[in-house]
């Protein structure tokens, strides 16, 4: 079992189709300077409590990763894969990829 990496455009339809579980795994302070995808919960992977966050999500539902730019969601993903989770999704390209397709961000 492994997780998917997807374009920021079919990532966009899938949290439109399906009950996910969005998560940005970077930290508070780039969250803040660069916003984050509407409905996404912060899991900072450097985070001492990351593995006890996502452990907290139902692994019945999609989970949908993201970072900066993809590497930290990529350890985030397999991470969630190792601990159980079904249906994982990380977003090429992170929310930098997110941004240059022009889909929405909040600060």
């Amino acid at each position: 079992m492994s997780y998917k990496r997807e374009s920021p455009e079919n990532i966009q339809k899938i949290i439109a189709e399906k009950d996910v579980n969005l998560a940005d795994v970077r930290s508070s302070q780039e969250r803040a300077s660069d916003g984050y995808i509407t409905g996404s919960v912060l899991i900072d992977l450097r985070s001492p409590d990351f593995d006890q966050k996502l452990n907290a999500l139902d692994k019945d539902k999609t989970l949908v990763l993201y970072c900066h730019a993809g590497n930290r969601s990529a350890t985030a993903a397999q991470k969630a894969v190792d601990a159980g989770f079904k249906d994982v999704y990380m977003i090429e390209g992170g929310i930098t990829g997110w941004k240059s397709h022009g889909l929405p961000v909040e600060k």
